[in-house]
């Protein structure tokens, strides 16, 4: 007979990043997401043409204002749930890869958010609730920035234009998960995946470099004291007038101004830690500044509270240079380099959460645009679903969709297919 062995959890260097309210966050650590039967294989897409590459999971493009821009409507091949799909911006003759807000037009951006506001539109609507058993579905509607990250996650596979996720998740889809204290997560690559370790830090700096910035009419600066009743995703939050907003040429120049300011504010801390505020090559990392020095130079960012200064204090403390043998290791081993690796530059995910609602879309609950940064952890978002804070979906080994799955997904597409060809969004048309 052979003993059972217990792995013991490996101490987070970057633990004391999280706050101690953190450990008690509700967090669903594994949802198994029903998948398609026959994906694609896991490629890094290198092709010349966005078409090249996604080919018949494209569903529709649609032009975006007078200069060849186009919106496209994509089939993910692993699904987020059985009710999503992708929009993905492309740029001109496609030569140009877009990857944040800043990099497209203000009409393909707000053609983008006009679509985003038919998608909630569509689940909402009651035809739609009454037949894919929608009432309380999740949505969770957003974007990833990350176009530098391939040298640290090789399932940065995919072209890094900027696409935003449609994501529904009905009831049935999360009524059974298992929800737990974060603290309760001992395996420590899947705790920062759910609630990276940057994250309080990073909203505490992003509400202080854009404390000058002016909100639009019915917007505010929203807390985690805002969220208390529904639960939701931890970061920088701000409270929108509803999900009529999304289409607003308002809510389009809001989202360029959080990338711009994160940008801007990335720039002067990278440099405070490492004497440059250029990104760094793939496979490389600057080396940093002394712990000293590093605290002189937050000193002088004016904009900077004193919460945020202790906490990149902190983080100066914790983090430390790369030799070039680590990072050979590193990069013959993506485990290793997830493991222990920072990110190259800025990442986020910016996305539109909403609490679950049973009833019409116009009376609904609250709506937040919520930022949340990255340092170590998987990329992308850990989604708020079903009163967890975040959720890791498995998309690779949860059940192969059911026929009469595969057949709703294709119908709830198709349904809002025929809405945008009968009331294509004005900025598109």
């Amino acid at each position: 007979m052979t003993t059972a062995t217990t792995r013991r959890p490996v101490a987070d260097r970057f633990g004391p990043l999280y706050p101690a309210s953190a450990m008690t966050l509700p967090v669903i650590p594994s949802l198994p997401m029903p998948r398609l039967a026959a994906p694609p294989p896991d490629v890094r897409n290198l092709s010349p043409h966005y078409r090249d590459h996604y080919g018949p999971n494209i569903l529709r493009a649609y032009p975006a204002g007078d200069s060849g821009d186009r919106i496209t409507v994509i089939d993910k091949a692993f699904p987020h749930s059985v009710y999503d799909m992708m929009l993905l911006a492309t740029v001109g003759d496609d030569r140009v890869i877009a990857s944040s807000v800043s990099d497209v037009s203000m009409a393909i951006l707000t053609a983008l958010l006009t679509f985003c506001g038919q998608f909630v539109r569509y689940v909402h609507a009651s035809s739609t609730r009454r037949r894919f058993g929608l009432d309380g579905a999740q949505l969770m509607i957003g974007t990833n920035y990350d176009p530098s990250t391939t040298d640290r996650d090789n399932g940065q596979w995919w072209d890094k234009r900027i696409h935003w996720h449609l994501n529904c998740w009905p009831t049935t889809a999360y009524r059974d998960a298992s929800i737990v204290p974060l603290g309760e997560v001992n395996d420590m690559s899947r705790r920062r995946a759910l609630v990276d370790p940057i994250a309080h830090l990073a909203a505490q700096v992003m509400c202080d470099a854009f404390r000058a910035q002016p909100l639009p009419a019915g917007c505010r600066l929203a807390g985690e004291a805002d969220l208390s009743s529904a639960g939701g995703p931890v970061g920088f939050k701000i409270a929108l007038p509803g999900w009529d907003f999304l289409p607003d040429t308002a809510c389009a120049r809001l989202l360029v101004a959080l990338h711009d300011v994160a940008a801007g504010a990335y720039a002067q801390l990278r440099e405070c830690f490492t004497g440059s505020p250029a990104a760094s090559p793939p496979w490389t990392r600057p080396g940093l500044l002394p712990p000293g020095q590093v605290a002189a130079n937050l000193d002088e960012l004016s904009w900077l509270s004193e919460p945020g200064r202790r906490g990149l204090v902190m983080l100066r403390s914790l983090l430390r240079d790369v030799t070039a043998r680590e990072m050979d290791l590193m990069r013959a081993d993506m485990d290793l380099a997830n493991r222990c690796l920072t990110l190259a530059g800025l990442d986020y995910h910016l996305g539109f959460w909403s609490p679950p609602q049973p009833s019409s879309w116009r009376n609904g609950p609250p709506v937040y645009l919520v930022m949340q940064f990255k340092l170590l952890s998987a990329i992308g978002s850990s989604p708020a679903i079903g009163g967890g804070v975040a959720s890791i979906l498995d998309r690779f080994r949860g059940p192969i969709m059911s026929a009469q799955q595969t057949r709703l997904r294709r119908q709830f597409q198709d349904g809002f297919l025929t809405l945008l060809d009968r009331d294509p969004p004005e900025a598109a048309a």
